[in-house]
């Protein structure tokens, strides 16, 4: 059983570990309380500030549809992958997050245990405030290359 302190509020959070001069590697944990998934991604320097462009101002109407991707999916690629869809749905404005992680290949052990990578898909309802945040957020982790950026679920608790 996690601990108070360890309990993320249910979302998605991308937190920083190391950088070059070409790539970031981040953490990737996300959660909605039911599922969870977590992995290291590898993104391009400037591929955050790419991720806030293209995420400010979500929702526009109810057909607005954005993708974000951090890391590349299968085993031909280093680290993890983490995509998230953003959508409306329902005619209502309800905006929803859907979120899709694979862990990096490790089955390259040397053993006859050989396992594929480990996949996580789930939804977690979003709010445009939360959004918001985390574009900020976003740009922050690009510009100091350093601590997290975090997009809050509505159904989140207040810790």
């Amino acid at each position: 059983m996690w601990e108070k302190e360890e309990i993320m509020r249910l979302g998605l959070q991308l937190k920083y570990l190391w950088h070059d001069v070409d790539v970031l590697e981040l953490e990737v944990v996300a959660s909605n309380g039911k599922f969870s998934g977590a992995s290291n991604a590898y993104v391009s320097i400037g591929g955050l500030g790419e991720a806030a462009i293209a995420l400010k101002g979500f929702p526009r109407d109810l057909s607005d549809i954005r993708e974000l991707k951090f890391g590349e999916f299968g085993r031909e690629s280093a680290g993890g992958c983490a995509q998230i869809r953003f959508f409306c749905k329902n005619s209502a404005g309800h905006a929803v997050a859907e979120i899709q992680i694979e862990t990096e290949d490790e089955s390259n052990t040397g053993s006859r245990w050989n396992l594929p990578e480990q996949t996580a898909h789930f939804f977690g309802e979003i709010e445009a405030s939360a959004v918001d945040d985390f574009v900020a957020e976003l740009r922050l982790l690009e510009e100091t290359k350093s601590g997290a950026a975090s997009l809050r679920f509505a159904d989140s608790p207040t810790c």
